[in-house]
């Protein structure tokens, strides 16, 4: 697929799928269970939503800097852009990036295994095998449908938590009103607000996880105005769901049986309508493959740039398979540490890592771009990455 071939786009199109795909991404390693609010701004309680704030910005920020970076430079891979921003020690990404990959999705299938349980009496590993069979089947589709699954997704994700926030929130109205107008913060009784966006700031390096799933679809934009456009609405978008989640989580502050639960929204949803808990349990598994095929497909995209540079054929359907499955298995097995733990210091260290290795090397090379002009012409997709973004296997 090249630059010409996508040209039938329309400029809401090309900016609405880098954001759409970084959601897509995001919403489950990010948000899906609601631990991770808590970890990341509502343990904060009324100062939380200063971390959310800064999410959005730093985020729109950062995500401005990845689009524009590798729309200049046709840097649609994540080898590519990790060579371009840290030379010869790109290596470094990928010694941080698998791990935290691997705890995400260690995450997710703890959380998906016990939701589908919960919801919808699936068994734990008769769900999981579900969802990796589900994820398989939508990598081996090609980019494209990686797309329009992403993207439909996203969509059915906030409108499913539009839908929860307001049924907790409509019902936990006054508690939420009594938790901003005294200020409370007990879970954090030393914090400032300070402390709160420094923590949302910390946070967005969990973006650069996500980054190297949403690289593809940088081929789309034309100009540095797409690129601004995009990065806001990827800024956005990425706290969406945080605000909604937080807001709900106010309503049960600082309670234990909530603020202690490792899929906090399912404690919050145990009085609704039973209906309401099994599109929770749909949802969050849509989430699990969103995450996962990006996650996966990142990594296989890299392991055929380093075949193409070896000028070896891309890998093929079995050895595609055994890396999803491995990945998904991998993940699987680290649940057993526990979402709490998992999220409140695996994120944590992630986030810093990446930060180190990928966000300050990406502001010292690419900040010029927030004022420098350029021609307003689409960025032709290098060969290598263009040739795997069809259908199948990957090959060309």
């Amino acid at each position: 697929m090249n630059g010409k071939a996508r040209s039938g786009l329309s400029s809401v199109s090309r900016v609405l799928i880098p954001a759409l795909m970084f959601q897509a991404v995001a919403i489950g390693g990010a948000y899906a269970t609601g631990r991770e609010i808590i970890e990341f701004g509502a343990a904060y309680g009324a100062l939380g939503w200063a971390a959310g704030a800064a999410m959005a910005a730093v985020g729109a920020l950062l995500a401005f800097l990845v689009y524009e970076t590798a729309r200049r430079h046709g840097l649609f891979d994540y080898r590519a852009m990790t060579r371009h921003l840290i030379g010869r020690a790109y290596w470094l990404f990928d010694a941080i990036y698998i791990p935290f990959a691997l705890a995400i999705l260690a995450v997710l299938t703890s959380a998906t295994g016990n939701i589908l349980d919960d919801t919808l009496g699936v068994p734990y590993w008769g769900g999981v095998l579900i969802i990796v069979a589900i994820a398989a089947w939508v990598i081996f589709q090609g980019t494209e449908m990686m797309e329009r699954f992403n993207g439909i997704g996203t969509i059915a994700l906030m409108a499913g938590y539009v839908l929860f926030a307001i049924l907790v929130i409509a019902a936990r109205w006054d508690h939420i009103g009594d938790v901003f107008s005294s200020g409370d913060h007990a879970l954090k009784p030393d914090a400032g607000i300070g402390d709160a966006v420094i923590l949302g700031a910390v946070y967005v390096g969990l973006g650069f996880v996500i980054y190297p799933s949403t690289l593809i679809t940088v081929r789309h934009l034309r100009s540095r105005r797409e690129a601004a456009v995009s990065a806001l609405l990827t800024g956005g978008l990425y706290v969406v769901p945080w605000f909604l989640t937080y807001v709900a989580l106010m309503g049960y502050y600082p309670q234990a049986r909530v603020f202690d639960a490792p899929v906090p929204w399912l404690t919050m949803l145990s009085d609704a309508d039973r209906w309401v808990v099994v599109l929770y349990g749909v949802l969050v598994g849509w989430t699990l493959v969103a995450t996962a095929v990006g996650l996966i497909q990142s990594v296989l995209v890299r392991i055929d740039l380093n075949l193409a540079e070896l000028q070896r054929p891309a890998i093929g359907a079995s050895v595609r398979t055994a890396v999803i499955f491995a990945a998904l298995g991998t993940g699987a097995l680290l649940s057993a540490i526990g979402i709490i733990d998992l999220i409140a210091i695996g994120y944590l260290v992630g986030a810093v890592a990446l930060i180190v290795v990928f966000g300050i090397p990406l502001f010292v090379r690419s900040a010029k771009y927030l004022w420098r002009e350029d021609p307003e012409t689409p960025t032709p997709a290098p060969d290598a990455a263009r040739a795997r973004t069809g259908k199948g296997t990957g090959r060309s």
